[in-house]
């Protein structure tokens, strides 16, 4: 099979897992279809400029999108622009798994990149830390630090955000 034919055929087949791992890391759909576009374009280019294929695109493309997330956020913070205007915010739902998710998203939205990035590869991926370890290139002890940091990190917020119940016995 062509790589034409393999790439295009991997995106009809997981292009929604990437772009829904994207979306874990970016918050954002817009910056998410960004993220993975990108990263298809990246290896695109890349494997036709090397002329090799590796046997499985899927985790391939998948560090591609971490790699380019984490460009990106490199990239951006070097020239983002604040402003005093606050962004319209649509109603949401009174539902509680729902402001539930928008809390432990907001969560991992103060978190470093490279936790964020264990912490839905483990969770939303369901990788093991080897894995994620060569997706990040770096040492399985390292990928468990990070993760262990980034869950004290999210119990320590979501204390803060709980106010203590008293017992009414």
């Amino acid at each position: 099979m062509e790589l034409d034919e393999a790439l295009t055929a991997l995106v009809m087949r997981s292009g929604d897992r990437l772009l829904a791992v994207a979306y874990q890391l970016t918050h954002d759909r817009a910056d998410a279809q960004d993220v993975v576009q990108e990263a298809i374009l990246r290896v695109y280019s890349s494997i036709r400029r090397r002329g090799l294929a590796p046997d499985d695109l899927y985790p391939y493309l998948r560090r591609a999108v971490v790699n380019e997330y984490l460009r990106g956020r490199r990239r951006r913070s070097s020239s983002e622009v604040i402003t005093d205007r606050v962004p319209d915010n649509p109603g949401v739902p009174d539902d509680d798994r729902l402001l539930d998710r928008i809390a432990v998203w907001a969560a991992l939205a103060t978190l470093p990149e490279r936790q964020r990035v264990v912490l839905v590869l483990r969770h939303y991926e369901q990788l093991t830390d080897r894995e994620i370890a060569g997706v990040l290139g770096c040492r399985e002890p390292t990928v468990r630090s990070l993760a262990r940091r980034g869950l004290i990190a999210l119990r320590g917020r979501q204390a803060e955000s709980q106010p203590l119940k008293e017992d009414r016995t």
